[in-house]
């Protein structure tokens, strides 16, 4: 047993009885004195002073770093203001973060401006900094610039339905930038004003009886046109289109120019299409004469797939204006050697020329490796090719017959063998109008057998109104030509069908 005695067993009773009631006394009393106040918080700037001069002052675009101390608590967050003094009223805005950058927007008129920037902290009590630490920007304004941005096709010739695309940049930031001056051909005449929105526009001319024109403006790819128009697109001539961007500073970019496009105005209100490429002068030829022959001689001309070099010119930059371009026109008449380019295009681009009552004849040679379910044809009066037997290509030998459907339609011969026809069947509504006297060849042996399936190669379709307004075939009609009729094909088509 331990011989140490305990301190309190020495202690006489009184004794011990005071000492519990001072313990406890002690451990129910509230602590005693006065309550220290909330110290404010402290800001710093990581610089207090930016000294820079002419070219060397910064951007408007500006980086800035803080933090704050608090000798009593903790920092929750910071607010900021560019009001030029700092005070109660000043538009304080709260931030969490201890750098940012800022986009100062230089009043208009000013290449330069000193903004004041204040940071004050804010303590876990919402005590705020009394003085804000201040740092003060030189500022100079960037200059905008704006740049033309090639499209999918850059045409060298249009008639006048044209568009351009571009790009704007500034060093002080996107959000800096403010509208667009254009102008046609000439820079000191007023400018046309866009908004910064804009990044490719569309040119329609407004007039085309005199020698320049105003142009509707369509911005983007939009289907409307804007409030204003804009002067000076010369027809018959070369054009080039001027632009240049503001910012929000007024600060103006160079002026810059497109590419120079030349402008066709058209002499009428029929539309020759031309998709042989570059081979297609004896087509147009042969049209030309044919509708001469009926007494129409005033048609203008589009070779659609020209090219120069690898280079489309004369084919729009996108679908939208190609439309509005087809829409100049109340008849177009399209010959072409390549179904899938030709088609393609057609069915992209000519719903607003049908929807305005434009009337198509359309005549393609279609090859063997043609899609016979292609949805190309969908426009058509063609709902499919005809299928074929494996090993099999239809032929139309020289003069063979075609033999018309429907009254006034003469029948005509093959002048030229064509070595691959492609017979449809008809979508619904549609009417045949042609036959052709086919030889089935068996490609493995060259063996030719007259053909007995469907051989429909020429139809039509009907608007609205029973009226016709589409007419269609697989075979080039300039080798159709064996009896030296094709006058009277033209005359039952153009002027029996169409009304021209």
């Amino acid at each position: 047993m331990s011989s140490r005695k305990h301190l309190w067993i020495d202690l006489p009773i009184p004794q011990i009885i005071m000492l519990v009631c001072l313990i406890s006394y002690a451990c129910n009393k509230d602590f005693i004195g006065k309550e220290t106040p909330n110290q404010p918080p402290q800001t710093f700037c990581v610089v207090d002073t930016i000294i820079r001069t002419g070219d060397n002052r910064l951007s408007a675009l500006v980086t800035a770093n803080w933090w704050g101390d608090d000798p009593d608590g903790y920092i929750v967050r910071y607010e900021y203001t560019f009001d030029s003094i700092a005070g109660q009223q000043s538009n304080w805005l709260s931030i969490l973060r201890q750098d940012s950058t800022f986009l100062l927007p230089i009043p208009a008129g000013n290449d330069t401006f000193d903004f004041n920037f204040f940071i004050r902290a804010v303590d876990n009590r919402g005590s705020k900094d009394p003085s804000p630490a201040r740092l003060t920007f030189p500022v100079r304004n960037s200059t905008p610039a704006v740049v033309f941005v090639p499209g999918i096709q850059n045409p060298l010739e249009s008639f006048p339905v044209v568009k351009f695309f571009w790009q704007a940049t500034d060093p002080d930031g996107a959000e800096n930038l403010n509208f667009f001056e254009l102008c046609w051909n000439d820079t000191t005449q007023s400018p046309y004003n866009l908004n910064i929105g804009a990044v490719a526009a569309m040119f329609e001319a407004e007039s085309l009886t005199g020698n320049t024109t105003n142009c509707y403006v369509y911005q983007n790819n939009n289907n409307f046109p804007l409030d204003f128009t804009i002067s000076g697109l010369k027809l018959n001539d070369t054009n080039r289109l001027y632009i240049r961007v503001v910012d929000k500073a007024l600060s103006k970019s160079k002026y810059v120019s497109s590419y120079p496009i030349f402008i066709k105005k058209p002499v009428s209100e029929i539309l020759l299409v031309d998709g042989y490429g570059n081979n297609g002068a004896n087509q147009i030829n042969f049209y030309a004469q044919n509708l001469n022959s009926i007494g129409i001689s005033a048609f203008d001309t589009l070779s659609i797939f020209k090219t120069q070099g690898a280079v489309n010119i004369t084919l729009s930059p996108d679908n939208l204006t190609q439309s509005r371009v087809f829409n100049l026109f109340k008849t177009i008449i399209w010959f072409s050697n390549s179904a899938s380019a030709s088609l393609s295009l057609g069915q992209k681009t000519l719903n607003d020329f049908f929807n305005s009552g434009g009337k198509l004849f359309f005549s393609t040679y279609v090859s063997s490796s043609f899609d016979q379910q292609s949805n190309f044809l969908d426009f058509t009066p063609a709902q499919s090719l005809t299928v074929l037997p494996a090993d099999t290509q239809l032929v139309l030998n020289s003069n063979s017959t075609i033999n018309a459907l429907l009254s006034g339609y003469p029948n005509l011969t093959s002048s030229a063998i064509v070595s691959v026809v492609r017979p449809f069947n008809l979508t619904i509504g549609a009417s045949s109008i042609y036959t052709a006297d086919l030889l089935a060849k068996k490609v493995s042996t060259g063996t030719l057998n007259p053909w007995t399936g469907n051989s429909v190669i020429m139809a039509k379709k009907t608007d609205n109104n029973g009226n016709t307004n589409f007419i269609f075939t697989t075979l080039e009609l300039n080798k159709l030509n064996g009896l030296n009729n094709m006058n009277t094909l033209f005359q039952k088509i153009f002027i029996d069908e169409f009304g021209l």
